[in-house]
């Protein structure tokens, strides 16, 4: 099935990383339709020129602010699975992401362009009962899912087992934790963090080696789940020293 991203910057950033068999649709001049086309053309992108409400009628919505573009298959990312992914990861500070059923959106979109600010390596999300990767999201994170390895599996403990397999050290965020600066979290290291609301699963937090909380003092009982996660990879990063930081 056909993806279509609109937002200015998404678009940007998606044509920056590279796409294949995708078409840009313009229905409106000026300097920001102008510097889209012009990407497209440098990447061999095809641009179509149509009118206001074929975008309409494309995107669902009248938000398109003239441009969209048309993906005619799933991001690459959705393409690769765990085994592959894990495959290309050497480092002993490798660092992976698992969301166990987030299901909002705007909360994925969040998470994945903290993602990317701190240079995870995989983030894995369920098949089912979990937001995908969409125009949404893909907007939310500022065009940051393009650059996010994005894993998509049946079973996250069966994942939870790979990546165990693979010398990975299993953190699972939890109010009953240990507090974040009483853990080691220098090496390769896993962070899950569950749905809205819930957490995570029994079957999920069995397969945890440790449970991770974040020290807080708050009136409310928790972070929301995609400021939870840029705090957990911030620690992650800070305790491996920031490895992939430009100028270390």
């Amino acid at each position: 099935m056909a993806e279509h991203l609109f937002g200015f910057h998404t678009i940007e950033e998606t044509l920056r990383k590279g796409v294949v068999g995708a078409s840009l649709l313009v229905s409106r001049q000026g300097p920001r339709i102008q510097k889209l086309r012009e990407a497209a053309e440098d990447r061999g992108v095809p641009v179509c020129e149509v009118d206001d409400g074929e975008l309409t009628r494309l995107c669902g919505a009248d938000s398109h602010r003239g441009a969209v573009l048309v993906l005619s298959r799933a991001p690459a990312s959705l393409q690769k699975d765990l085994r592959h992914l894990l495959g290309a990861v050497e480092t002993d500070t490798a660092l992976v992401l698992i969301l166990d059923g987030v299901t909002d959106p705007q909360n994925l979109g969040a998470i994945l362009r903290s993602a990317d600010q701190f240079s995870v390596d995989i983030v894995v999300i369920p098949s089912r009962r979990s937001a995908q990767e969409n125009q949404t999201v893909a907007k939310v994170s500022a065009g940051a899912s393009a650059y996010v390895p994005l894993a998509v599996v049946p079973n996250i403990p069966t994942a939870l087992a790979l990546l165990k397999e693979n010398g990975f050290w299993i953190f699972g965020a939890d109010m009953q934790g240990d507090a974040t600066d009483a853990l080691d979290l220098s090496g390769r290291v896993c962070l899950v963090l569950g749905s809205e609301g819930a957490g995570m699963r029994r079957l999920v937090r069995e397969k945890c080696d440790q449970l991770v909380r974040i020290p807080a003092q708050g009136h409310v009982d928790s972070f929301n789940v995609s400021v939870a996660a840029g705090i957990l990879l911030y620690e992650a990063r800070r305790q491996q020293g920031f490895p992939h930081t430009v100028g270390r």
